[in-house]
Parts: C-alpha cells; structure tokens; sequence
C-alpha cells in the first residue's frame, strides 16, 4: 500500500505542474487583469491507512487563496508577459488526534509567476515561466528550505485556427527530485460555444457557454506543494510538509458583469496526500481518503 501510494504521489506531481502550465497559459492568452478571492472547503475524513488503535482519527481541511495579475505587452504585441501575484493558506482540523501524532495547524505559501508568450511567427509561440516563492507555516525564521522555485519552457504550434498543439520541459523540484519533465498542451475550440484544453492525457477542462452571462464546465485539477514547518514547533532539525489534492468536479461560472465573475465548483476528490518529513526522512503519513468538496472564486476584472 505504502509502496504504490509513493508512485501515485510522483505521478501527480508531474500532473501537477502540468496543471500549473494550463492555466497560465489561458490567462496569458486571455491578458487577464484583475483581483480574485476563493474558497474550498474539504469535510473531516479518516486515513487511508488507519493510525494502529486509532482507526477513528480524521482530519479537515479549509484554504482560502488570494490574486492579483497585470499583463504587459512589448513589441506591439507580439511579446504578452503575465504577471501573477497568489496567496494560499490551509488550515486543518483534527478528531480524536492521537496522542504523539504530528499536528500540523496550518500551511501557507506567497508565489509569484512571470509568464511570457513570444509569437515567432502566424503559427509558432514560444512560452516561457518562472515561478519563485514561498511554502512554509510563517511560524519560525526564513531559511532556504521555505523558498521555492519552479520553470517551464516550450513552444506552441497553430496546426489550425481552432487548434493548438504544445510541448516542451518543465523544472520543478518542489515536487521531489528536480528533475526535468516533458508536457504537451493542448488547445481545441470544439465549436463556437465549446472549448475543451489540457495536458493529454492526465488533465482536462471542458467548457461550454450557455449563454453570455454562464458557462458549464467539467474540470480534472490537482494543487499542492512542499511546506517547510517551524523546528521548534515540531521538534525535528527541518520539518517539510508534503499536501497535495485531486479533484474532478463540474463548474459553473456566472459573468454578472465584464469585470464581475463567480465559479463554483463541487465534485470529488479522488486523491489527497499529507505526508511529514524531517528532511528526507517521513516521519509520518496522513494520507487522507477520497471524499466530495466544494469550492468557489470570485474575481474582478477581465
């Protein structure tokens, strides 16, 4: 069990920044600017592998997440570089804790993403990001281990108005050993009302407009990091704090104006990893079991 939820955690790791990759690259594409606020919310649940005496221990986790992005254009247009400002915070709750065991409060991680889209040609893009920051429970001194810092290069290809095809290297070492990883995006306009993009074949996004003011959607999403604790706190020379969740769920986005709009989201969460390390020793696994969620955003600007 131990052994192939070890292997499930490397193979959403790469989902992960592949995650990452989309969604900065419909924005940039977008130039979005503006503000944004979200919320999710995850119910108390049991282990996966129950703590020996204490099958009735379980956790819950509730994070909010703050934005801001501004778009610049160089070269009349040709260059788009995004700017993106994002806070997140998680905080956990606990029944019938065990005595001994770890009790992680909270985490919380401050990053900041430079994205750039290069049109070489009608039909080439060239996508390059950066995204230094940091992970960490903001309760001790800042030391190396709570920053982080991640990049992706990669060309897109217009093979036809309604279809891009990308693909290039990604450099995340937040996610375990920094090693590079190879994607391919994918960009389809199904029709005038359908869009359907990802990273083929781990994660989608299918979205169709109803109407001007809502669209449906079905989206594949994984988030997560590596958090560095407090020593002092956890008594252990250098606590890390791996927490990463899945989620496949239906959207619904209301557009009350151009510059005003709300996603909701509630579905199921198929994978969620809470693990805690001394270094590069676990000391402890929290993996938690699937269980439904329920998520939302708001957002200003366009």
């Amino acid at each position: 069990m131990k052994k192939n939820c070890a292997l499930n955690l490397s193979l959403f790791q790469i989902v992960l920044f592949q995650i990452i990759l989309v969604v900065s690259v419909n924005l940039s594409a977008q130039e979005t600017i503006g503000l944004s606020y979200g919320f999710e919310t995850f119910p108390h649940v049991k282990l996966v592998d129950p703590m020996p005496g204490n099958p009735d221990f379980e956790i819950q986790a509730r994070s909010w997440s703050a934005g801001a992005a501004f778009p610049l254009m160089f070269g009349q247009g040709k260059i788009i570089v995004r700017n993106q400002f994002n806070y997140k915070r998680t905080d956990f709750n606990y029944k019938e804790l065990p005595t001994g065991a770890t009790s992680i409060d909270q985490i919380q991680s401050i990053q900041y993403t430079f994205f750039m889209i290069d049109s070489l040609s009608h039909k080439w893009k060239m996508v390059a990001m950066l995204t230094p920051g940091l992970a960490s429970d903001f309760e001790g001194a800042l030391v190396k281990d709570d920053f982080t810092f991640g990049a992706v290069f990669g060309f897109i290809r217009t093979l036809k108005p309604n279809f891009d095809l990308g693909f290039g290297i990604a450099y995340m070492p937040d996610f375990g050993e920094p090693l590079p990883m190879p994607f391919l995006y994918l960009d389809w306009m199904i029709s005038k009302r359908m869009n359907l993009n990802g990273l083929v074949p781990t994660n989608l996004l299918l979205s169709y407009s109803l109407t001007p003011k809502f669209d449906l959607g079905l989206a594949l999403k994984v988030d997560g990091n590596r958090y560095h604790g407090n020593p002092e706190k956890f008594g252990v020379e250098n606590p890390l704090m791996k927490y990463s969740e899945g989620t496949l769920s239906p959207i619904l986005q209301f557009h009350f104006s151009q510059w005003l709009h709300w996603n909701i989201e509630g579905g199921f969460a198929f994978f969620r990893n809470f693990e805690f390390f001394d270094d590069k020793t676990k000391v402890q696994s929290l993996d938690l079991e699937n269980t439904f969620y329920i998520r939302t955003q708001l957002m200003l600007g366009i």
